[in-house]
């Protein structure tokens, strides 16, 4: 069931007007039916894995808070189910792959079967958010729960099931079942913010994505620097537009419900350096690998051996860091696929991460060389397109995930562009394209506005308003979308539903 679709939107006003209308008591039980009819609408089979899931994560956290099992071995318990499980639907066939190719390197005359397996949606992302409530659990920064029933409610909560925020259970779990009265303006706020996210993806990631996706099918009839840089940048504008607007339905419908979810963007495309990108986009599958994955290895014996095998205080420090990024990011490639490609996309930002790092002692002395220079708008405006650039060309590896897909992107962007690459480019940006220019500025000019504003932001200005103004937008905007936006067949999926 797809946010962008009328059943979701019939599912979901039963939902709101059922929840409000129940007694607080009873309230977290009614979500909990509608997130597994919501996930086995998909299909019933995905139920085993959500159910497996739940129960092994319950029954890891509940026996380490009643020292029935070693916190130790309660984490790796349910680390090697889950995380296997994962590995078994999504990487199998990969891992597969490659090893019949390295026994064929080295004259092996043997194969393991070819394995294709249906990952069920959301998996990785509903694994990452039990198993790091059972670290959690496992460190006693939460409780376990003992109601199973509200644990399952935690793992499988219906509007970030399948794409997230990878939701904290120290500020999600106590949203879910605490007593709570309607509150008006928060529903307007959530349908607004809603409304928001349909735009975004009916207005401009659908769009985009009609125009730029042959592209992709045949990245070789598009020579030259100048046509591979607007695809690639329409690309960054499509996934942005489609990501964030699916999480724009996602908190607002939550919102609707009285409970807050953890924010995944923060105006990422103003970023000024690609550790600062990582902090705003996707931010919360970051500070996963940044709790449960970067901090423990930093904090490891053999890292803490490493550190002390330098007498400098440089390379103490930025070795061991180095290390550590090093596999957070190969990590975060896998995450995302199983592909040489991804891995290579993760390998792509590791190198900047590990640069700035390494490069940090540098960057400093040169900005208290020239404070002024590095403290005014111009340079400011120069790291933000300088990492829009470096974010833009890790699409090139990262939209394809075949390494092989990727070096003829290469080679033609660095291939002289011909008549017949103008005439390429030009009819994929054809006339009716030009519209959706108006909604990209309108987008990038609301998240301006909540960067260099962030406590004055649109929906609060449109509370102000008065009201005849107020629904002369809402009619505006909802007319746009009906008679201009492109949705229906081939166009309700997101972008990271694969992930």
């Amino acid at each position: 069931m797809v946010f962008t679709t009328l059943e979701f939107i019939l599912f979901f006003a039963a939902v709101f007007a059922v929840y409000w209308a129940l007694p607080s008591r009873a309230r977290w039980g009614m979500l909990l039916a509608a997130s597994w009819f919501f996930y086995a609408w998909a299909s019933p089979y995905y139920l085993i894995f959500l159910g497996v899931t739940t129960g092994v994560t319950y029954l890891a956290a509940v026996g380490m808070d009643t020292k029935r099992i070693s916190r130790t071995w309660g984490v790796v318990w349910a680390a090697v189910i889950t995380i296997g499980m994962l590995v078994v639907f999504k990487y199998l066939e990969f891992l597969f792959a490659n090893v019949n190719w390295l026994m064929g390197v080295v004259g092996v005359h043997a194969s393991l079967p070819a394995v294709k397996l249906l990952l069920p949606i959301g998996l990785s992302f509903y694994v990452f958010q039990s198993l790091g409530y059972c670290i959690d659990v496992q460190r006693e920064i939460v409780p376990a729960e003992q109601n199973f029933f509200k644990h399952a409610l935690f793992v499988s909560y219906f509007p970030q099931i399948m794409q997230g925020p990878i939701g904290d259970y120290g500020r999600l779990a106590p949203q879910l079942f605490e007593k709570k009265s309607f509150n008006y303006e928060q529903a307007v706020f959530g349908i607004q913010r809603v409304a928001w996210g349909f735009f975004k993806k009916v207005m401009i990631a659908n769009i985009v994505a009609d125009r730029i996706n042959p592209v992709w099918d045949a990245v070789g009839d598009y020579p030259g620097f100048i046509c591979w840089s607007a695809i690639l940048v329409l690309y960054a504008i499509q996934l942005y537009a489609d990501f964030s607007g699916y999480m724009d339905i996602a908190c607002g419908c939550s919102q609707m419900l009285g409970i807050k979810l953890d924010e995944n963007f923060n105006c990422p495309y103003f970023a000024r350096s690609v550790s600062e990108f990582w902090r705003r986009w996707h931010m919360t599958l970051t500070s996963w690998f940044k709790n449960y994955l970067f901090y423990p290895l930093l904090r490891s014996g053999w890292n803490m051996r490493v550190r002390k095998a330098f007498s400098s205080r440089y390379l103490s420090s930025a070795v061991p860091v180095s290390i550590a990024l090093a596999i957070v990011w190969a990590a975060t490639g896998l995450w995302h696929g199983a592909s040489w490609g991804y891995v290579a996309w993760g390998v792509y930002y590791g190198v900047f991460m590990i640069l700035g790092v390494v490069l940090a002692p540098a960057y400093d002395a040169f900005h208290k060389k020239f404070p002024r220079l590095t403290g005014s708008w111009p340079y400011s405006l120069f790291q933000m397109v300088r990492t829009f650039a470096i974010v833009t060309m890790g699409y090139a590896i990262f939209k394809p995930a075949d390494l092989a897909t990727t070096g003829e992107i290469l080679r033609q962007m660095f291939s002289a562009i011909d008549g017949g690459g103008v005439y390429q480019i030009q009819y994929t940006l054809h006339h009716s394209f030009i519209k959706v220019f108006a909604w990209i500025a309108l987008m990038f000019a609301v998240d301006a506005i909540h960067y260099t504003k962030p406590n004055g932001t649109i929906r609060a200005w449109l509370r102000r308003v008065p009201l005849p103004v107020r629904w002369t937008i809402y009619v505006a905007g909802l007319w746009l979308m009906v008679f201009y936006g492109e949705y229906g067949s081939g166009f309700e999926q997101f972008e990271y539903f694969k992930f």
